[in-house]
């Protein structure tokens, strides 16, 4: 810390070449602050050292002021003289909900750069999202909650996504988002699984976080079958800071409801599904932790015999927790951990040779590990592995399953 107050002073005081030694010792000596690594970044760029100035602000990308790190990377790349990824930055620091000063500072950038540029508030936002996957599943699931098949496979992954946002005044927009995602396994296209969901939203920046709704259309198929449809609405509130131990800067509460209708053969997933979540972030240095606990009810009309009964209505008590560290400008590696406790509304009644009988209780725990590196500012690269173990009160339903895959992710 004596070394960052030296620094600042140095700063201060004019004497950029010895603001630029107290920093860069300070962070030898362990400091990892987002404000010393901004300082250093400002003064790497007024001396000139670009790719230092880059490396220093590429650090505070995860963390709470993205949009102004974004613009500062904008000016280092027009001082390396790449107007193309200037105007990326730019563009992504003038996206609507970020501080007007900002926002209109990077406009200004982007109108000097040419091309139209709309006055601050009214510009319409278009992005979108693609990634691919491959990777393998040692226990391949089907339906929701249902049993395991007990054989590995490799699988094929595909997301695509996109948004439009309106802005509907100073700090409102209303924002229309699609997105299809498709899992194939080559080995059984049985376990096959697609998915396309609509959403209409508004959301509403405040001095102290952000309040939205959503409206959405799901629609999900299971080996070539529509296996159900979805209708909801959630609404939501965030907060940038709240008054919880460790003193989150972010936290945030959201309520959802939705209407099911399963397809044909999948009668029993028609019903009801509500959720309710919590959540905290925390930026600390590099690291970045997450924390999230939900319920999730469901009442499903439940799949009914002449001599079987199977609830498909369980009770989802959710606890989650992960962290991310950024190594480098370009490296960010992870972990994850969640324990689900799962209680179903009424008894299975099976017949004896098709497994045990009685009401269904799981508590199912999730590990995982990731490692992500940045190609560019628009793409990255992501390895994972996920260990899941589930133990159920009725045999038929535990298993333990290991996922590991392998993606490309671009965002535009």
């Amino acid at each position: 810390m004596e070394q960052f107050r030296d620094g600042i002073q140095s700063f201060e005081n004019g004497n950029l070449q010895a603001a630029r030694a107290h920093f860069e010792s300070a962070v030898a000596a362990g400091l990892t602050s987002s404000s010393l690594f901004y300082n250093l970044g400002v003064t790497c760029y007024q001396l000139g050292d670009y790719p230092a100035a880059e490396t220093a602000f590429r650090t505070l990308l995860d963390g709470q002021n993205g949009a102004l790190v974004r613009y500062n990377l904008g000016l280092v790349a027009l001082g390396k003289g790449d107007q193309e990824a200037a105007r990326d930055w730019f563009e992504q620091s003038a996206a609507a909900g970020t501080p007007e000063k900002i926002r209109a500072l990077s406009l200004a950038q982007l109108k000097e750069l040419g091309g139209n540029v709309v006055p601050p508030g009214r510009q319409p936002e278009r992005r979108g999202y693609l990634a691919a996957s491959e990777g393998y599943d040692s226990n391949i699931a089907g339906l929701p909650e249902a049993t395991t098949s007990r054989e590995g496979g490799v699988f094929f992954d595909a997301l695509a996504a996109g948004t439009f946002e309106q802005p509907a005044g100073a700090r409102s927009r209303f924002a229309l988002e699609v997105a299809a995602y498709a899992r194939k396994y080559p080995s059984d296209g049985s376990y096959d699984t697609r998915v396309l969901q609509g959403r209409l939203g508004w959301s509403e920046s405040l001095n102290d976080g952000e309040r939205g709704a959503v409206v959405s259309v799901v629609q999900s198929w299971f080996d070539g079958q529509s296996l159900e449809r979805r209708y909801g609405v959630e609404g939501y509130y965030r907060w940038n800071g709240c008054v919880l131990v460790g003193s989150p800067d972010q936290c945030g509460v959201a309520l959802a409801a939705a209407t099911v209708d399963g397809g044909s053969g999948f009668e029993a997933y028609d019903g009801q599904w509500y959720r309710a979540r919590l959540h905290a972030l925390k930026y600390y240095g590099s690291w970045r932790f997450y924390g999230e606990y939900a319920l999730e009810i469901n009442d499903r009309r439940d799949q009914r015999t002449t001599d079987e009964y199977i609830s498909v209505s369980p009770n989802h008590h959710t606890v989650e927790v992960a962290a991310r560290y950024r190594w480098q400008t370009d490296l960010v590696t992870g972990a994850l951990g969640s324990i689900r406790h799962s209680r179903y509304q009424e008894p299975h009644v099976l017949v004896a040779s098709a497994g045990e009988s009685g009401r269904r209780k799981d508590n199912r725990l999730e590990v995982g590990v990731l490692a992500e590196r940045s190609l560019n500012s628009r793409w990255l690269v992501r390895g994972e592995w996920l260990i899941r173990d589930n133990r159920s009160s009725l045999a038929q339903y535990g298993y333990e399953r290991q996922t590991v895959m392998l993606t490309l992710e671009g965002a535009f």
